[in-house]
């Protein structure tokens, strides 16, 4: 069991809040730009920059979250060869899967955040003996918001167009990692 667990979720809690709010950001300013037709690549400048200055700001003034992500990679490192294939696929299967299904990458972004979270949750758990609760308030919540944004999708399908759908995917994004942040925060 982990010693300075009331200081790993802090710094966890910190980094989901942090990521949450560099998807935010990113989502309305790239929002702002498609509506001005900002070449993709500004665009992609402009998600690489919010989560550079975001986590940057967040790693420089909080030196606790850099060495709890740093304590958790090196513990999965340890798992066994399967584990660890377990925990990619969980990843990126969903998106790896997007140039196929193009017209369901709103629901696979949402899918892979909530898959990767909890298979990291339940492998954290067994593996390194770490109850780390807000990775899986993340993945629960992100699996739980697809049926809402299938039903807004279904129902709106006639007035909005799908980068709004795919906003609001990214929106639900950020608001998992909000909810998982607070919710580290506040548990422990």
């Amino acid at each position: 069991m982990h010693s300075n667990i009331g200081i790993e979720s802090r710094a966890f809690g910190f980094l989901f809040i942090s990521i949450a709010i560099a998807v935010l950001i990113g989502t309305i300013t790239n929002e702002l730009l498609s509506r001005y037709h900002i070449p993709i690549y500004y665009q992609l400048l402009l998600w690489v920059m919010s989560f550079t200055v975001i986590l940057g700001i967040t790693f420089l003034r909080m030196k606790n979250t850099f060495y709890s992500i740093r304590n958790r990679m090196k513990n999965s490192i340890r798992w066994p060869l399967y584990a660890k294939i377990i925990n990619g696929l969980s990843w990126a299967g969903p998106f790896l899967v997007i140039p196929v299904f193009h017209s369901f990458s709103q629901y696979l972004i949402l899918l892979g955040i909530g898959m990767g979270n909890i298979s990291t949750y339940f492998l954290i758990k067994s593996y390194s003996n770490y109850d780390n609760k807000e990775q899986f308030v993340v993945g629960i919540i992100a699996i739980f918001m697809v049926p809402p944004l299938l039903l807004i999708d279904t129902v709106l399908a006639h007035s909005i167009i799908h980068e709004h759908i795919l906003a609001l995917s990214r929106f639900f994004v950020a608001a998992s990692y909000g909810m998982g942040g607070i919710y580290a925060l506040i548990e422990r």
